[in-house]
């Protein structure tokens, strides 16, 4: 049976959404994420929020009260402060230190889970390219980047080479995975001689023009994919160097496409075996403030 295409109407019975971010003019999940509400005859809608970092406590308060709302997205560079005002986390926030997703629950307690690593393994499998067995860099270890290091341990890498500037960070992570995954390596460089098979971008690098490439390319010839999680531009100036070495690349926006059966997963908005297409979603059981801590 064909999906009921309902033409979108905002009533007072409309479940309210909002994705904040600061900007937000580069996300593009509302239009695939509206668009499924539509052709599954839904009333809700998702609506970008642009708040400044400054006012973003001010908001979760405000999110608590709506009694219309199903919970929130949660873009850069709110992720962390989305994390500190939930209040019960899944244990894949509670290792990133940071939410991407928000349930709110009928008495209005937020719940937190970061999903970013789901949705990059899911856009990643959609080329082909499993994680199992190969060495992976990855740029950036903020808040997507923790949780795709997460998802990519959990896939079976063979090691994980963390590129960070901020060092505290970078060792953090490299301790956390190794003491959780002893079979996997994790370095902080590059090793001599090693041949990397997949390349990930989750830093900012990319977002503006004068930004240097995350990582030279041409030391990535054998490589299998370049993947890029900066969704604005689409195709970052790295993953055209990468295009024009002849290598696969996976941009930003196909890890927001992914994204989306997880969260509406995870708001409650499909069910789970829907999700992924057909691969079951874990909505893990969360953890209370105290604990996340």
């Amino acid at each position: 049976m064909a999906p009921n295409k309902r033409k979108p109407v905002v009533t007072g019975k409309t479940i309210v959404v909002p994705l904040i971010g600061h900007p937000v003019e580069q996300v593009k999940s509302p239009g695939p994420m509206n668009q499924w509400f539509g052709e599954n005859d839904v009333d809700a809608v998702i609506v970008p929020m642009d708040i400044r970092p400054e006012r973003v406590t001010s908001f979760f308060d405000v999110l608590r009260a709506m009694e219309n709302c199903a919970g929130c997205s949660v873009t850069m560079p709110h992720k962390q402060a989305a994390f500190v005002a939930s209040d019960e986390v899944t244990e894949r926030a509670r290792r990133a230190k940071a939410v991407n997703t928000i349930r709110r629950s009928p008495s209005g307690r937020l719940i937190g889970d970061m999903t970013d690593g789901m949705a990059f393994i899911a856009a990643l499998l959609s080329h082909g390219v499993s994680a199992r067995g190969c060495n992976v860099l990855l740029v950036g270890a903020g808040g997507a980047g923790t949780a795709i290091a997460f998802e990519l341990a959990t896939e079976g890498a063979a090691s994980l080479i963390i590129l960070e500037r901020d060092q505290m960070r970078q060792r953090a992570l490299i301790a956390e995975l190794s003491g959780l995954y002893p079979d996997m390596s994790v370095f902080d460089q590059v090793q001599p001689g090693m041949v990397i098979d997949i390349a990930v971008n989750a830093s900012p690098l990319g977002m503006n023009a004068t930004d240097p490439l995350p990582y030279p390319i041409e030391r990535l010839k054998q490589v299998r994919i370049v993947a890029d999680a900066v969704t604005k531009p689409v195709v970052t100036p790295w993953l055209v160097e990468a295009e024009k070495h002849g290598l696969k690349v996976q941009n930003g926006e196909e890890m927001a496409v992914a994204q989306l059966p997880i969260q509406l997963t995870y708001l409650r908005f499909m069910a789970p075996a829907k999700a992924n297409g057909g691969r079951k979603t874990t909505v893990e059981p969360s953890a209370t403030r105290e604990d996340a801590r």
